[in-house]
């Protein structure tokens, strides 16, 4: 029922595209698997040799070849290779049992690990990256790449959310809105990630507001009691830029900044979800208006595909009409609440 995008809602989405502008170019590529790897293995009698892996390739094509001192250079089979992960297969030279290798590039140590299986019996192995055509390691002074956090491209995300309500009292005057009081909510949202530290998403949420009992006493409209309840549902596009590899590269903590906004579908019910709109001078309290947020928030890894999320958002919902109830100081205006969050996230593709 608002005529428009106020100017809060302006702002929102103003400081949201300054957010992608500023973040997307700190989202540098990790190096990855790619390259020359130098590792070490022992052998039985407590000696060790050295043995070189090359990979080369990008995307779903791959290939390489594992150097040992006996067998030369022998081919890789079978091999996979993904931003987190490496497998492959290889036979020696002489036709012997083939030996299997399972493990995965960290990409904050530029390092591959894991573990050679051949017959039952495994092996641990560390493969350093080495310098092109030097065959040693690579300079301290050379930076190292970029923390790879997000080796998928979409993830779903579900919440739970507490809404405390928030008021602005002016001059003692209660409007109906500052009566509201806090509830819980859920969400979910899907993400597209367009780099690693930079997402879109769109976000649907089941959101709503309790009354207290002082309502009665301000306000003396038909139907309106502390069992009202303010329902505020609706979806919302946003864009996340994520710090953690600013600010605590080492850390399973990923800080992140979020913004955007939507549509809300609102009404202010008699008693409870579903029921009857209450009436103000001759309006039904309820329509579809625009709706903005902003949130800080970190996501706490568990693996490579989950994490845990935690968020503090602002959010504001467009709810006046000055032209149906044009008196926003005393009786109806915007709405607005905090919005404290915790859930999961799954990563796939």
């Amino acid at each position: 029922m608002s005529q428009g995008i106020r100017p809060m809602v302006r702002c929102a989405v103003l400081a949201t595209c300054l957010l992608a502008v500023i973040l997307v170019p700190a989202t540098a590529a990790a190096v990855g698997p790619a390259g020359t790897w130098q590792g070490k293995m022992l052998t039985p009698d407590g000696g060790e040799f050295d043995i070189t892996l090359v990979l080369d390739g990008s995307g779903s094509r791959w290939s390489g070849n594992l150097t040992e001192p006996d067998s030369g250079a022998m081919p890789l089979q079978n091999l996979r290779v993904t931003a987190t992960r490496v497998t492959f297969t290889f036979r020696p030279a002489s036709g012997g049992v083939p030996a299997h290798f399972t493990g995965g590039y960290i990409a904050g140590d530029d390092r591959i690990t894991g573990t050679f299986s051949v017959r039952g019996g495994s092996r641990f192995v560390k493969f350093d990256r080495v310098a092109d055509g030097e065959g040693e390691a690579m300079s301290l002074a050379q930076p190292l790449p970029t923390r790879v956090r997000h080796p998928y491209k979409f993830a779903l995300t579900g919440r739970a959310a507490f809404w405390p309500a928030v008021h602005t009292v002016k001059d003692e005057a209660y409007k109906i809105n500052d009566h509201t009081k806090s509830a819980w909510n859920f969400d979910a949202a899907l993400r597209y990630f367009v780099l690693d530290g930079f997402c879109v998403l769109v976000r649907g949420y089941r959101g709503g507001l309790g009354f207290d009992e002082d309502v009665v006493k301000d306000h003396t409209l038909t139907g309106l009691s502390g069992d009202s309840y303010f329902r505020l549902d609706g979806w919302e596009f946003g864009l996340t830029g994520y710090l953690g590899n600013i600010m605590m590269s080492e850390s399973k903590f990923n800080p992140y900044v979020s913004g955007g906004g939507g549509q809300v579908d609102w009404a202010l019910t008699e008693s409870g979800r579903g029921s009857e709109s209450v009436v103000l001078e001759r309006t039904a309290l309820e329509g579809t208006d625009w709706a903005a947020y902003f949130a800080i928030g970190t996501e706490y890894e568990i693996s490579s595909s989950l994490a845990l999320e935690f968020e503090w958002a602002w959010r504001t919902f467009m709810t006046s009409d000055e032209m149906a109830w044009p008196d926003t100081d005393t009786t109806f205006s915007d709405t607005s609440a905090w919005s404290l969050g915790m859930g999961l996230t799954w990563g796939f593709y």
